[in-house]
């Protein structure tokens, strides 16, 4: 009869100490959702960088951005904030690492991250870089000062729209720029991978010189794992490349067919693309030579 109300008390007394302490620590875990919370919510209402858009600009609102794909055409251009990002200390500040999702409207799915810093109540954006082009992002994380990305990418037999290779990506910041700071195989540095290359011009043997207007609507990006990400003024398009040595291989799988205006030079540029036979870095500019004659110049684009 002792021991029975001995066990009693020893039971309530139990309760009531779990009680004090969800108590202690509800208030705790409150604090820290909605701080997470307002984080999230600035993250999903901020204008990002994008070259994507045409004003080269993304405000997106409740994670979402949409424009036409061209002026007057039914097709959009919609950008979105991925799952939650991860947040942690990269030097001495806190950051933020997210990824973007944009469908431009055609076969292609392409995914960005972006690394945030904290500035007071606020963020702003430090840089970003291409990830690839229908690739998965499993997973996102900040640890020992670096950005971990867990996707899963393209093998060498997977088709466009079925990834099947997991692999681990490591992203740092040197000079105010996101880096990959390794690779699963060790190869010799490519300087072609990274920035996105605006066109200048192109000069052919017999002469003839053709220049967009507006250099930044018509742009390659070389990517992680030979993934081609292509600008051509209103339509977007994307492929694959090769590199060897000085030989360039720029294959072209997938593009959207947006009706871009009269004066554009979508079309030239696409042709160019495909006709490139080789690379030299001179001066800061990438010249790309053209199978049957003529050179490509392009530019960095700068953020």
């Amino acid at each position: 009869m002792d021991r029975s109300v001995t066990g009693d008390s020893a039971a309530r007394g139990l309760v009531a100490v779990m009680l004090l302490l969800l108590t202690i620590v509800a208030p705790c875990e409150s604090l820290m959702a909605s701080t997470d919370g307002e984080a999230l919510e600035s993250l999903r209402n901020m204008t990002y960088p994008s070259d994507w858009t045409r004003s080269r600009q993304a405000p997106l609102a409740g994670g979402v951005y949409e424009e036409p794909a061209a002026p007057g055409s039914a097709s959009k251009i919609v950008i979105r904030l991925s799952d939650s990002p991860a947040v942690g200390t990269i030097g001495d500040q806190t950051m933020a690492a997210l990824v973007t999702v944009t469908d431009p409207g055609g076969s292609g799915v392409f995914f960005d991250l972006y690394l945030a810093r904290q500035r007071e109540n606020d963020w702003v954006i430090v840089d970003h870089t291409h990830l690839g082009d229908r690739i998965r992002v499993n997973r996102i994380e900040i640890e020992r000062g670096l950005v971990r990305l867990d996707l899963t990418v393209h093998g060498p037999h997977d088709g466009i729209s079925c990834p099947t290779e997991r692999k681990s990506s490591h992203y740092g910041l040197r000079d105010g720029r996101l880096v990959k700071v390794n690779e699963t195989e060790q190869k010799p540095p490519n300087p072609l991978e990274g920035p996105a290359w605006a066109w200048q011009h192109t000069v052919r043997n017999d002469g003839t010189r053709t220049a967009p207007t507006e250099s930044g609507h018509y742009t390659l990006h070389l990517g992680p794992e030979g993934q081609l990400s292509i600008r051509a003024d209103c339509n977007r398009a994307g492929g694959r490349y090769e590199v060897e040595g000085s030989r360039l291989t720029l294959s072209v799988t997938h593009s959207t067919m947006a009706a871009c205006p009269p004066e554009s030079l979508d079309r030239q540029f696409l042709a160019d693309v495909a006709a490139v036979s080789a690379w030299r870095l001179e001066g800061g500019s990438l010249r790309m030579d053209l199978t049957g004659g003529g050179v490509m110049v392009l530019t960095v684009v700068s953020r």
